[in-house]
This record gives C-alpha cells, sequence and structure tokens, in this order.
C-alpha cells in the first residue's frame, strides 16, 4: 500500500512537472504557468545557457588562432560588456522577480522570456522609461510572429 501511495505522488509530481515543460513557445503564459521554484531553475539555466554559448561561439576559433581571432575576440569583449552591465550585480531571485512583474502586464504574455530577460535587464541598468518603453512596444508588436 505504502509503495502504490508513493508511485502515485511520484507521477503526479512528474506530471504536474512534465506539463509545464510541454509547452514549446516560452512566453509570459508559459513562465506564469510555472511556480517560483521551477522559474527559479529556469533563471539559474539561463545564466548557465549564456556562459555556455559564449564558449561555444568562440572555442573552436580560440583552439585554433589563425581563423577569425580579431572577431573572437571582439565577441568576448562584447558578451563581458554586456554581462558587466546588465547581469553582473542581478540575483536569480531579482531576474525571476522581474520577470513576474513585467509578465503581470497581460499585453507583454506573448513576449519570449529570453526576450523579456532582455528587457527586464535595461530596466534593472537604468534604461530611461522612454527608451525602455519603446523596445517593449517592439517586442509586443514582435511577439505575435
Amino acid at each position: 500500500m505504502k509503495l502504490t501511495r508513493i508511485s502515485l505522488a511520484l507521477i503526479l509530481l512528474m506530471t504536474s512537472t512534465l506539463s509545464w515543460g510541454e509547452t514549446t513557445r516560452r512566453d509570459g503564459n508559459w513562465w506564469l504557468a510555472g511556480n517560483k521554484p521551477s522559474n527559479l531553475s529556469y533563471v539559474v539555466g539561463f545564466y548557465d545557457g549564456m556562459d555556455l554559448g559564449n564558449r561555444f561561439s568562440c572555442r573552436k576559433y580560440n583552439i585554433d588562432t589563425k581563423k577569425g581571432s580579431d572577431c573572437v575576440d571582439l565577441a568576448g569583449v562584447s558578451y563581458q560588456e554586456y554581462v558587466k552591465k546588465y547581469f553582473r550585480n542581478v540575483t536569480n531571485n531579482q531576474l525571476a522577480e522581474g520577470l513576474d512583474s513585467f509578465y503581470a502586464d497581460y499585453k507583454n504574455r506573448r513576449i519570449l522570456v529570453i526576450n523579456a530577460v532582455w528587457l527586464v535587464v535595461n530596466g534593472i541598468a537604468g534604461t530611461p522609461k522612454e527608451e525602455l518603453n519603446k523596445m517593449i512596444e517592439y517586442w509586443r508588436k514582435s511577439a505575435g510572429h
């Protein structure tokens, strides 16, 4: 009997986790369907993905320095500057709460999470409100495509 209850609990847990992960469009509706632990896990993965993407982008050319070293160097500098300006002092919780706040406006719900992250960190970094509003409008218009 105990085994059956444990099995049932595990199945229910896995089903709820899988249903959150089944949606392929990671937008505000997807974000709001998640809970705090799953959203924080996503943010941690997002940060790790940034670093991994940076390494994947440059690795081949860092090994073979005869090919594209100027471009690789410029890409590395750009990455470091953006991380320093927009992400260095932003915590996982701060980013997750920023996304919660951003998606509280129903007009932002179709904006993909990766684009919403950019908008949220711009707000945290102090991008002027007028400029940020133009960016948000752009992403709202682009979100339906």
